[in-house]
């Protein structure tokens, strides 16, 4: 499935770091909140459709403010189907009436709460209850880590290279924010298959830390590399501005996210495309990406996350 999200040149920002500096829109992606897992789940839904599985309801679990499960719900809804939603929180947790969990509930879908260590059990429990009613339901992974998800970023690459805005320029960096890790071993192999195999894909761990994170992008990286006839793919997963954990920005995720706003008016996130910006900045600064070189940020979304998160960085409006 082709989205076509478009590709900006941020002039400004490209001047200051002295690389010339382009961003991949996927934030515009249709269906509320933008974001990688629209195309993830809709290759998921596509495969199951092609397959003939008769799917009718859907299952996942993340975060209270999980853009997967936001997706998800709303993907759901406009099929008219059942959806049940997995949520970890921590015991005596507020759930929130904005963001991602509003629309959810907005959405319709069944939300259960409940402590990380329940969620398996909830989730074969919720497979149960569906099935139980008659319907066929599709449990998909949290951060729709499967292959299908990785494959849509693969696909997206095709996408990349497609644009006629591109035409002679490819990257010699790709940044982007790696989670589960699905969207960047995809990248990494969309870009082999097309030959590009210098083009340098580096994911900013949001997460998880390294041997951990590593592993799960290099396992996503073996299984493309199979389903696509390649060779064994190279895997530069970064785990340096991870900070205190998910979703806890550091003070150099709050000055990537002013200096992106201010420089471009590009809106960034704290819990995923900030840390990654912060990364990008970083390793330019550091002569790790060199000067004159072409790096693509590729944008994955997470305004819902910035809209609901505590903001001290944000200036007081002035009387």
């Amino acid at each position: 499935m082709r989205f076509n999200t478009p590709v900006s040149r941020l002039g400004r920002l490209s001047t200051d770091l002295r690389i010339d500096l382009r961003v991949k829109r996927d934030d515009l992606l249709p269906l509320t909140g933008g974001g990688n897992k629209v195309r993830k789940l809709a290759r998921i839904l596509e495969a199951e459709e092609q397959a003939g599985t008769g799917i009718n309801a859907l299952v996942t679990n993340g975060g209270l403010q999980s853009n997967h499960a936001r997706v998800t719900a709303l993907l759901a809804a406009s099929r008219g189907w059942p959806c049940k939603l997995v949520l970890h929180t921590e015991p005596g947790d507020v759930p929130p009436a904005s963001g991602n969990f509003l629309l959810m509930r907005l959405a319709g879908a069944d939300l259960r709460l409940v402590t990380a260590d329940e969620v398996a059990r909830a989730l074969e429990l919720a497979r149960e209850e569906l099935v139980a009613a008659g319907l066929r339901p599709r449990v998909i992974p949290g951060g729709a880590h499967t292959l299908e998800g990785a494959l849509a970023y693969a696909d997206a690459v095709d996408e990349l290279l497609e644009d006629p805005l591109l035409r002679g320029w490819t990257p010699d960096y790709v940044v982007v924010a790696s989670g589960t890790g699905a969207t960047q071993a995809g990248l990494v192999a969309g870009f082999a298959r097309a030959g590009l195999r210098g083009t340098r894909v580096v994911g900013v761990s949001v997460a998880r830390r390294n041997p951990r994170g590593h592993a799960a992008v290099q396992s996503s990286c073996e299984e493309l590399a199979r389903a696509l006839g390649l060779e064994p793919l190279t895997v530069d997963f970064r785990d340096e501005w991870v900070g205190p954990g998910y979703e806890k920005p550091t003070p150099a995720t709050l000055e990537a996210l002013q200096h992106a706003a201010r420089s471009e008016g590009l809106v960034l996130d704290p819990t995923y495309t900030g840390k990654a910006f912060a990364a990008l900045l970083d390793l330019v600064a550091r002569g790790e990406i060199t000067q004159g070189a072409r790096v693509l940020f590729w944008h994955t979304g997470g305004l819902l996350n910035l809209m609901t998160a505590h903001a001290p960085f944000a200036p007081r409006p002035t009387s």
